[in-house]
């Protein structure tokens, strides 16, 4: 059972790269972990299983290459598969980043109860949008503490994970 980070929707470019997280608020998350600086985690790939709520990338009508927050609908549409995925890897940690990615978790974990021994753990964040600024300074005093708080929680997930890999080495 390991970690599964989750976000709201692929955005513009993740999804032309085809690669999770990896416009400017992926960037962001990806930095936290460099910041980290563990020669076994260097990417969130190494350390998270990466899925997002809404499946595609929700774009403004006539905008293809802009991004919006998901309808409601799509978050119901796709709810069902991160329900399958969160059966499969049965995480002992979920990160969820934006409000759609933590409402649309905090169902696929109620959804995929009877599946699991023990219900994940959720740790929350805002979504790290430039555009989401404003709602992120209202529970950090800066940017740069936000990113900090993202680092130190990917600290403390490592340690834990290394914790465990050493308890099953010994026994």
């Amino acid at each position: 059972s390991g970690y599964v980070l989750v976000g709201e929707a692929p955005g513009f470019v993740s999804w032309k790269k085809r690669r999770r997280f990896t416009g400017p608020a992926g960037m962001l998350i990806r930095r936290a972990l460099w910041q980290v600086e563990h020669p076994r985690y260097k990417d969130l790939e190494d350390l998270f299983y990466m899925t997002d709520v809404v499946k595609c990338h929700p774009s403004p009508p006539g905008n293809q290459d802009s991004n919006r927050t998901p309808r409601k609908a799509e978050v119901e549409a796709c709810v069902k598969y991160l329900v399958r995925e969160l059966q499969l890897l049965a995480p002992s940690v979920i990160v969820a980043f934006g409000k759609v990615a933590a409402e649309g978790v905090a169902k696929a974990v109620k959804l995929a109860a009877g599946s699991h021994s023990h219900p994940p753990k959720v740790i929350a964040f805002p979504h790290p949008s430039p555009r989401n600024q404003r709602t992120i300074l209202t529970r950090y005093p800066s940017m740069s503490a936000f990113e900090r708080a993202l680092t130190d929680t990917f600290c403390e997930l490592i340690v834990k994970l290394e914790a465990r890999k050493t308890v099953k080495r010994q026994t």
